[in-house]
């Protein structure tokens, strides 16, 4: 019984931690009824956030990379409700 416990703990610890990625991140807003992305595929999204991605690491702008994360990470967990009002959206990462 304790085993299963710290087994559970240990799982819920590791995926708290977890970072969203571009492509988990396109997939859903893909498939995200209502939103503009009805003419995207999840592969010409991921090669934007990827680009975006690479922008900032060239710059080593620490910053934006931080900022583009927690725009992933806060996209990953929201609804798709969520994302259409724009609740995760921060334009002051976006280059292009």
């Amino acid at each position: 019984m304790q085993r299963t416990f710290w087994l559970i703990a240990l799982v819920g610890a590791l995926g708290a931690g977890c970072k969203s990625t571009c492509a988990d991140v396109c997939d859903k807003l893909v498939e995200c009824d209502g939103l503009p992305t009805e003419r995207m595929s999840s592969a010409e999204c991921e090669d934007s956030c990827k680009s975006q991605t690479a922008l900032y690491d060239g710059w080593a702008d620490i910053q934006k990379q931080d900022a583009l994360q927690a725009e992933l990470d806060c996209l990953g967990g929201a609804t798709c409700d969520e994302i259409a009002a724009d609740t995760c959206y921060d334009d002051t990462i976006w280059a292009y």
